[in-house]
C-alpha cells in the first residue's frame, strides 16, 4: 500500500448540491460555494444562483439566499470575482449573462448574518474579473468582459467601502488578471499576459512593466504568493505547434533590487486548469488540471489526477496521491482550517453549440491529507487572539512546547484556477513553555488586511487545527483614512472617457491589416483578448494596435508603420514566440489602394508603397478571413463579396486604361509574389 507519510492520502469521493465553480473559505470556518445553474437540466444562461454553505465538520450543505440587485432581481454570480474584504465579508463583483458577457453587479456575502447584500452598479459588465484586497482594505476590481461583448472592461475601479473609484485604464487586460499586493503596496499583474506588471493605485495610478514571463502568455495556470514578495507561475497555456500545456514554472522575487522572472523546478505532468494551494508549511499543492492539447480534454488519460507538491526550499516537486475524480475546467481547490484541502468541481460549459457531456460535469467533492497529517502528533492551539495588528506581538497558547514554526495563510477564494485571496506569511516567535509570543506581519503591504489561518507548525511540520485570526490595521494617529477619487470624470462616464482617452484619435498612417486569430479560450477572440493584443504589438513593422477585436469575424487591426505590405514570414513566428499556442493564424487580409493595371490578362493593383505590383484573384469559399465562433469554421462570404471580382473586371473591360481603386481582401504570399483575393471593391478616389 502507498505510504501516506510520503504522498498522502484522499477521502472518499461526497456529493455536493452543486458544481463547485467558485469556492471560498469563510470566517467560521465554513466553505461557501456556487455553481452556474442550481438544475443540471437547466439552461446554461440562467440569470440567478443559489449559494451553499458546506460544513468541513458535519459534512451538510445548506443553501442561503440567492444573490440579488437592490431592487430585488435576482443575478448570476457564475464567471465573478472575489476577495474578503478586512471586516470578513466576501466581494463578489460581476457575473453571467452569457458566454462573453458580464454583469455590472457587485455584492457581498456577510456570513454571519447570512444574508447578500447589493453593492451600487460598477461602470460596466465584468464576466472573469479578479477581486484584490489591497493593502488599505479597498478592494481592487480589474478586467472582465463588458456586457456588450467588446471585450475585457479596461478601467480597473476601487470599492472604498462607499462608492467606486477608477483607477489608471489597461488596454489589452488578459480575463481574470493573476494578481497580487506587491510589497511596496503596489499591485503584481503576473499573467496570462506574458509582460509583467505593477500597478500603483495611488492618486491618478500608473503601471510599470518589470519584464516578461520567458514561457510567455500562459492561460488558466495558477499564480502563488508562497512567501512575502516571492510567487510562482505553475503551468497552464497551449505550447505552439502541439496545443500542449506546459510543465515549465517560474519564480519572481518583488523583494529584490531588480525583480525578474526565472526558471524553476517543472512539474512531472504537464497541466492547464489546475489549482495551486499554499500550505501552512509553505509548500505548494497542485491538484487536478489536463496534460492534453487544446482547451480543456478531458478524453481519457488526459486529465491529471496526481496531485504534486512543491518544496521552495529545495525547489522540488512530489508526486502525491492521485485523486479519483477528473478536476479540469471550472474546478476548484482550498486549503481548510484542520490543513487538508478540499478539491470540488469540473465541467459547466459549452464549445461552440455544445455543452460539455454530463459525465464530465462533478457535483461532488474530495478532501486530501497532505502528507504532513502522518508524520506524528498534531501540536495544538489552546488560545489565540480573535484579532491581531500589523507589527505587534501577541500570545499564542499551545498544549506541546515542541512548536518550530508559526504561519498565516489568507482564507481562499478561488475560481478558474486562481486563488483571489491566498496569501502565507511566516510568523516571527519566541517561546516560553507553552506560550509563544509572536509578532504579526509588519505591515498591509506584507498581509493585507483580514481574516487568515493561524497554524502552529511541531519539529516534525506537522501543523495544528488552525484558528481562525482577523488582522488588522494600527489605528491611525489622524483618524480614519478617506479614499481620494482617483479621477474627476464621474463613474457613469468613465468607461466613454477612458475610450477616448485610448482609442488613436486618428488611424496610424501605415497600412491596415486585419488578422484573423483563432483563440485557444472557447469564447472568441475579443473576450481572450490580452495575450494576442500583446503578442500583435511585438509583430515586425507594426506601429499600433487597435484596442478592441471584432468579436463577430474573430479578427484584430494593426497599423504599419508605413505603406509596405507586412513581413508575413516572420509574423506567424512572432506570434508564436509571444502567445505560444493561445491563438491560431489564419492569415490576413488588406485594404490596399492603388491603380488597377492588367498584366497577362491578369488584374494587378499597382501603389507607389508597394515593393512590386499585387494580383488581384477572385474571392474563393473557404478562403474568407472571417471566423464563425459557433460553426468553428471560415464565415461564408455574402454575395455580393462573392462577386467582387467580377464587377471589378467588368468595371475594367470598361476602362481598360486604368483607374484608382480601393480594394480589400484576404492576401496571399508565395513564390510568385503578393496576391488579393478581392472581397470589397470602393471607389479609390
Amino acid at each position: 500500500m502507498a505510504d501516506p507519510t510520503q504522498i498522502g492520502r484522499w477521502d472518499p469521493v461526497f456529493p455536493l448540491p452543486n458544481v463547485a465553480i467558485h469556492t471560498h473559505l469563510l470566517p467560521d470556518g465554513t466553505v461557501l460555494f456556487w455553481g452556474r445553474r442550481d438544475d443540471p437540466a437547466a439552461s446554461l444562461n440562467e440569470h440567478s444562483c443559489t449559494p451553499h454553505v458546506w460544513d468541513p465538520v458535519t459534512g451538510t450543505s445548506t443553501p442561503t439566499p440567492r444573490p440579488a440587485l437592490a431592487d430585488g432581481t435576482t443575478v448570476n454570480l457564475f464567471c465573478s470575482g472575489h476577495a474578503f474584504l478586512p471586516d470578513g465579508r466576501l466581494l463578489v463583483a460581476g457575473g453571467h449573462l452569457t458566454d462573453g458577457h458580464g454583469v455590472n453587479q457587485a455584492c457581498t456575502y456577510d456570513h454571519v448574518t447570512r444574508t447578500w447584500a447589493a453593492l451600487p452598479p460598477m461602470n460596466d459588465g465584468r464576466w472573469y474579473p479578479t477581486v484584490t484586497t489591497l493593502a488599505d482594505g479597498r478592494a481592487l476590481v480589474i478586467s472582465g468582459s463588458v456586457t456588450d461583448g467588446s471585450g475585457p472592461n479596461r478601467v480597473p475601479q476601487i470599492w472604498d467601502g462607499t462608492a467606486w473609484q477608477p483607477t489608471v485604464d489597461f488596454t489589452g487586460l488578459p480575463l481574470y488578471p493573476r494578481m497580487h499586493v506587491a510589497p511596496d503596496g503596489r499591485v503584481l499583474m503576473s499573467g496570462s499576459n506574458p509582460t509583467t506588471y505593477l500597478l500603483d493605485t495611488a492618486g491618478a495610478g500608473a503601471w510599470t512593466p518589470i519584464g516578461a514571463r520567458a514561457n510567455g502568455d500562459r492561460q488558466y495556470a495558477p499564480s502563488v504568493m508562497y512567501a512575502p514578495g516571492r510567487v510562482i507561475y505553475i503551468g497552464g497555456g497551449n505550447d505552439a505547434g502541439t496545443d500542449l500545456p506546459t510543465a515549465a514554472t517560474e519564480v519572481i522575487d518583488l523583494t529584490a533590487a531588480a525583480p525578474a522572472w526565472r526558471p524553476a523546478a517543472s512539474t512531472g505532468f504537464r497541466r492547464r486548469q489546475h489549482n495551486a494551494t499554499v500550505l501552512p508549511d509553505g509548500t505548494v499543492l497542485v491538484t487536478g488540471g489536463t496534460s492534453g492539447p487544446g482547451f480543456d480534454d478531458v478524453s481519457p488519460g488526459h486529465p491529471v489526477h496526481v496531485a504534486e507538491l512543491w518544496d521552495p526550499g529545495t525547489d522540488r516537486w512530489t508526486a502525491m496521491a492521485a485523486e479519483d475524480v477528473d478536476r479540469c475546467y471550472h474546478a476548484t481547490a482550498l486549503l481548510l482550517p484542520d490543513a487538508t484541502v478540499l478539491s470540488a468541481g469540473g465541467g459547466e460549459y459549452v464549445i461552440g453549440t455544445d455543452p460539455n457531456p454530463p459525465g464530465d460535469t462533478h457535483r461532488d467533492a474530495q478532501v486530501f491529507h497532505p502528507p504532513y497529517l502522518f508524520r506524528g502528533p498534531r501540536p495544538e492551539i489552546a488560545a489565540a487572539p480573535a484579532a491581531i495588528v500589523h507589527g505587534e506581538a501577541f500570545t499564542v497558547a499551545v498544549q506541546d512546547p515542541d512548536i518550530a514554526r508559526v504561519t498565516l495563510v489568507r482564507l481562499g477564494s478561488v475560481t478558474h484556477s486562481f486563488d483571489q485571496n491566498q496569501r502565507f506569511a511566516p510568523l516571527a516567535f519566541t517561546a516560553l513553555g507553552t506560550t509563544l509570543t509572536v509578532t504579526a506581519p509588519a505591515g498591509p503591504a506584507d498581509f493585507p488586511p483580514g481574516h487568515a489561518l493561524l497554524f502552529v507548525l511541531s519539529g516534525a511540520g506537522v501543523p495544528s487545527v488552525a484558528r481562525i485570526v482577523q488582522v488588522t490595521a494600527p489605528a491611525p494617529a489622524d483618524g480614519p483614512v478617506v479614499a481620494v477619487r482617483a479621477t474627476d470624470v464621474p463613474a457613469a462616464d468613465v468607461r466613454a472617457a477612458e475610450v477616448r482617452a485610448t482609442a488613436p484619435s486618428a488611424a496610424p498612417a501605415g497600412t491596415r491589416v486585419t488578422v484573423g486569430l483563432t483563440a485557444q479560450c472557447p469564447y472568441g477572440l475579443s473576450a481572450c483578448w490580452g495575450g494576442a493584443y500583446e503578442a500583435l504589438g511585438t509583430l515586425d513593422g507594426v506601429a499600433a494596435v487597435d484596442p478592441f477585436a471584432d468579436a463577430r469575424d474573430s479578427t484584430a487591426v494593426v497599423h504599419l508603420r508605413d505603406q509596405g505590405l507586412p513581413d508575413l514570414d516572420r509574423w506567424p513566428a512572432r506570434l508564436a514566440a509571444s502567445a505560444g499556442g493561445g491563438y491560431a493564424f489564419r492569415g490576413i487580409e488588406l485594404t490596399l489602394t492603388g491603380t488597377l493595371r492588367a498584366r497577362a490578362a491578369l488584374l494587378h493593383l499597382v501603389a507607389p508603397g508597394l515593393p512590386a505590383p499585387v494580383r488581384l484573384r477572385a474571392l474563393r469559399p473557404g478562403t474568407e478571413l472571417a471566423w464563425d465562433l459557433e460553426t468553428r469554421g471560415p464565415r461564408a462570404a455574402t454575395p455580393d463579396e462573392r462577386d467582387a471580382y467580377r464587377t471589378l473586371r467588368r468595371r475594367w473591360r470598361a476602362d481598360p486604361d486604368g483607374f484608382t481603386v480601393r480594394v480589400t481582401g484576404p492576401a496571399l504570399k508565395g513564390r510568385g509574389g503578393w496576391s488579393l483575393l478581392v472581397r470589397v471593391v470602393e471607389d479609390g478616389g
